[in-house]
């Protein structure tokens, strides 16, 4: 598993590397993301890692796919990847890619979850709260979730920040229970 994961990132590395050489990193953005789409269906995983079907016909369809929708090196990595019966690694690419797009785009995703679905205004408040704590252009998911009674929860990366009634109440209730 761990074995999967560093060959994903050499690939996205290598692909970013190459985005950023020729000046095309946000139509490798768009690329990667359409292959790990196309390469999510079960059926064409299947026929594409199949051995016995030939590489040629392989191509072939990848080319019937793919070739208008994404760059002819962007082709020529699902080809390797096929070749290569790496075909299951094309979400983890698209995944490790986004990652360092993100780092060079200087953004964030955040994901906002309130009890009910938050106005425009609310939203923008949101967003440039959470633009001035981590100094990012922040990308903003919004999700409702009425267990959370009131407030917002927002998660950006690996931090939570919970200002939710449910978690005031809960906060409230311990100290109740921790005075007696």
């Amino acid at each position: 598993m761990a074995l999967q994961g560093a060959i994903a990132r050499r690939y996205a590395e290598a692909v970013f590397d190459l985005g950023k050489e020729h000046n095309s990193v946000d139509r490798w953005q768009s690329d990667v993301r359409f292959l790990a789409e196309l390469f999510a269906n079960r059926r064409l995983a299947f026929v594409l890692s199949e051995p016995k079907i030939a590489f040629s016909t392989k191509q072939n369809i990848l080319r019937d796919l793919a070739a208008q929708q994404v760059q002819p090196d962007a082709l020529g990595l699902a080809f390797l990847l096929v070749e290569g019966d790496h075909v299951d690694l094309m979400g983890r690419i698209s995944t490790e890619f986004a990652r360092l797009y993100d780092i060079y785009r200087n953004q964030v995703r955040a994901t906002v979850t309130s009890a009910v679905a938050l106005d425009a205004e609310n939203l923008a408040r949101v967003k440039e709260y959470l633009q001035r704590l981590t100094g990012k252009t922040v990308i903003l998911q919004e999700s409702v979730d009425p267990a959370i009674l009131g407030g917002v929860i927002a998660r950006v990366g690996d931090t939570l920040i919970d200002a939710s009634v449910r978690r005031r109440l809960a906060v409230l209730r311990e100290d109740i229970v921790n005075s007696v």
